[in-house]
């Protein structure tokens, strides 16, 4: 489903009950052998990490950039990190608005209160920033902060989400590739026999992208590979703040199909370097 967002609808589109697909299960078990094979060895690369930048851009090789750059901290990638931060403060109580709970990320990344040295490479980099260039950062994060807060009535989740936890699928069958699944928000909804199950909520840029399903799907995919969690995944929403989209995708065989079918394209257009490199964050692996 891909709708104009009309304010209360986004909460709705998550938490609404999940209609299950029986044949789920038996596609999860043969999934992990054909993405196995799909990781072929190439001269010169190691692990193949693929993440949501690296399946955007394999189906959207019009945005790639000309030339593969270092990645490096800016105002931009590390948004999303202190803004989940801010997030999380804000909706456990313990700051009232946004731009307070980016200082209070900000404070505990620089470690202005404890007298302690920045350890993440995301925290050096800012103790390191002039007043002028934290403040662009602050400004990044506060943006990006209201607009996930504002995005949801968090009133509406009878057990209270986890936000901004990234999961991680390394294969059983080959020690060269592990898939990431992004998630800003990860809640618990029921499907149709009442079980629980839990649904996703990615935060997108941009415009909506023609291929916005297969990134969702890969989400998807992921979590339903992750047979060690203890709910199955019911749905993924991914929603496009500065357009007000959003695309609701349920987790289906078809789904798992296509999210097979993005990770076959995007391990397809890799080359002899490795997939892009993701930088830890105190447990949180960053993505603007």
């Amino acid at each position: 489903m891909a709708d104009r967002w009309p304010g209360w609808h986004l909460t709705g589109t998550l938490l609404a009950p999940v209609t299950p697909d029986p044949s789920v299960p038996g596609a999860v078990k043969r999934i992990p052998e054909t993405l196995a094979s799909l990781a072929v060895p190439r001269p010169g690369s190691g692990a193949l990490r693929l993440t949501d930048h690296d399946v955007r851009m394999a189906l959207n090789p019009s945005s790639a950039p000309a030339v593969d750059t270092p990645f490096s901290w800016s105002a931009r990638t590390a948004r999303r990190a202190l803004g989940l931060a801010a997030v999380r403060a804000l909706v456990s109580g313990e700051v009232r608005s946004p731009t307070d709970g980016v200082r209070v990320a900000l404070a505990r990344a620089t470690r202005v209160n404890e007298g302690q040295r920045p350890t993440s490479t995301m925290d050096r980099w800012l103790a390191g920033l002039t007043p002028a260039a934290r403040a662009a950062v602050t400004a990044e994060a506060v943006t990006w902060a209201t607009r996930l807060s504002g995005a949801l009535d968090w009133t509406a989740f009878e057990t209270p989400p986890t936000i901004g936890r990234d999961h991680w699928w390394d294969s059983p069958h080959s020690s060269l590739l592990a898939l990431r699944s992004r998630a800003e928000v990860r809640a618990i909804s029921t499907d149709a026999h009442g079980q629980a199950v839990s649904v996703h909520l990615v935060l997108l840029g941009g415009r909506r992208r023609p291929s916005a399903r297969a990134e969702l799907s890969v989400v998807a995919l992921v979590e339903a590979l992750r047979t060690r969690d203890p709910l199955g995944p019911g749905r993924v929403v991914g929603w496009w703040p500065d357009s007000g989209h959003l695309v609701s995708v349920g987790v289906d065989r078809c789904t798992l199909e296509a999210g097979v079918a993005a990770v076959a394209r995007t391990l397809g257009a890799e080359g002899p370097a490795p997939a892009t490199p993701v930088p830890h964050q105190g447990g949180i692996r960053a993505a603007a």
